[in-house]
């Protein structure tokens, strides 16, 4: 199995744990632009585009 951060990272072992670190990291960069978008969004749009 090829070693990539999503396979040995401890924030990406569980479903939940991933999908807190994607919204966090996207809120973040989001704010640094400027951008009005809240977690509720972004949670709705990963579980949109996961589902």
């Amino acid at each position: 199995m090829k070693r990539t951060i999503a396979s040995t990272n401890k924030y990406f072992d569980t479903a939940s744990k991933k999908r807190k670190m994607i919204v966090n990291s996207v809120y973040t960069s989001a704010k640094v632009e400027g951008s009005k978008t809240t977690k509720k969004e972004l949670k709705e749009h990963y579980k949109l585009i996961h589902s």
